[in-house]
């Protein structure tokens, strides 16, 4: 599947995979490369490596870019630089597409825009020089049309990169560029190798998650870094003025471990360059602010109020007198303790465990037994005096016999039977008992 490229503010190009009738093209610093659109437009570089004659290697590239090491467009330290120069000219760039439309018009299709759109977008790029062999696709003019290739790019190539990090212009032969595609069939490389490449060593740059507003370059004559604002060259696109910033290098090394179920400590190596430094910064994951400011003779770090068995992600940055801050060091995760004091490690384990005692109730819940008490309606048939009356129903001989049950049960009031019985005192009450019984 190859990559659909848009290209800023341009027209996307419709998916396409790249001619791999050449073979995976190797071109080293300062070759122009098969059918450049125009003269370098690269300045010369300070201190970039040189190509080196090696045999080309045996072993066939990977045929999808993702097998490669990949990388972000704002991966700090992916690229490089030199205070105050621009690695391409830009302008330059700009007039000598002008000066031949059909090589303007090719060059505007490889960008997926129309030819007004162009110089624009170009003055949009930042010029760069590539820290690592980077595979891309690349384009050959051929017959007044960009025809695409697949290619490697030596480290220390000079390029100009768009907003999102991306290699767009390869400035030793005036070249477009886009992100790499899959390879088809068995491809192998052509041109000569430099020292060091390997295959699988090559990186494929992605986009970065949002665009940039500068990148951060590494001077490799100086050992320093650079904070360069995107679109913005070296010299300035106005006047003349200085717009890169020289910043600290990143904190070296950092390690981090749980010490108690709360408390972290941090330890690093210093930045290495001449910026001097006035503190350290530390930064946890998800939150903006630092959460520690250390004096720049601190080595270590101790964090603490952090809750039990729970991950934590930390970077250090150096900060120098000027008040400008490095990029984050490398990143370190720990893991806080588990309180085993409590008999329960992970406090944030023991919710769902309560949550799922509700289960429990079916077996000794007290509540439950009210449902087996709505079921013994039906027992009353056992032992409830007052069925006895409707199983006396059913029996017809019984219901015969209820008038003179009636009296049976009233047994201490049968005196009625008795007025014939001298007593008068028994006749009187039970004169009046009689209406009763009769009702």
């Amino acid at each position: 599947m190859g990559f659909v490229t848009a290209c800023g503010g341009g027209a996307p190009q419709e998916e396409s995979t790249a001619d791999t009738s050449t073979g995976l093209v190797l071109l080293s610093v300062a070759e122009p490369g098969p059918d450049p659109f125009t003269d370098s437009t690269a300045t010369a570089p300070a201190r970039l490596p040189a190509p080196a004659d090696s045999p080309t290697p045996g072993e066939r590239p990977p045929a999808k870019p993702a097998d490669h090491r990949s990388a972000k467009g704002s991966d700090a330290g992916l690229y490089g630089g030199t205070r105050g120069t621009d690695s391409c000219d830009v302008e330059k760039q700009i007039r000598l597409l002008e000066g031949n439309k059909a090589t303007e018009q090719a060059f505007a299709e490889a960008m997926g825009m129309g030819v007004p759109l162009l110089p624009a977008y170009l003055r949009s790029l930042t010029s760069v020089v590539l820290r690592k062999d980077t595979r891309v696709t690349g384009y050959g003019l051929v017959d007044g049309k960009a025809k695409s290739f697949p290619a490697v790019l030596q480290s220390g190539t000079a390029v100009l990169i768009d907003d999102l990090g991306v290699p767009r212009v390869r400035c030793a032969g005036g070249n477009p560029l886009t992100p790499a595609e899959p390879l088809k069939g068995a491809a192998r490389h052509t041109g000569r190798a430099w020292h060091g490449y390997g295959p699988k060593r090559a990186v494929v740059v992605g986009p970065a998650p949002r665009p940039l507003t500068e990148v951060f370059l590494v001077d490799e004559g100086k050992s320093t870094w650079i904070e360069r604002p995107v679109g913005k060259n070296g010299r300035g696109n106005r006047g003349g003025k200085n717009k890169d910033k020289v910043i600290p290098a990143p904190p070296a090394g950092l390690e981090g471990q749980a010490t108690a179920t709360s408390t972290v400590e941090l330890a690093w190596e210093p930045p290495k360059g001449d910026v001097e430094i006035a503190g350290y910064q530390i930064f946890q994951e998800d939150v903006a602010k630092p959460v520690q400011e250390l004096t720049p003779d601190s080595r270590e770090a101790r964090i603490s109020n952090l809750k039990p068995g729970t991950e934590y992600s930390f970077t250090v940055r150096a900060v120098d007198e000027a008040g400008n801050i490095s990029v984050p060091s490398n990143e370190v995760e720990v893991l806080t303790n588990y309180d085993t004091e409590t008999g329960q490690p992970d406090p944030s384990q023991q919710q769902p465990d309560q949550s799922d005692q509700p289960d429990q109730p079916d077996q000794s819940d007290p509540n439950q037994q009210q449902p087996d008490q709505s079921d013994q309606p039906d027992q009353p048939d056992q032992s409830d005096p007052n069925q006895q009356q409707p199983d006396q129903t059913d029996q017809p001989t019984p219901d015969q016999q209820q008038p003179t049950d009636q009296p049976d049960q009233q047994d201490p009031n049968q005196q009625p039977d008795q007025p014939d019985q001298p007593d008068p005192n028994q006749q009187q009450p039970d004169q009046p008992d009689q209406p009763q019984n009769n009702q």
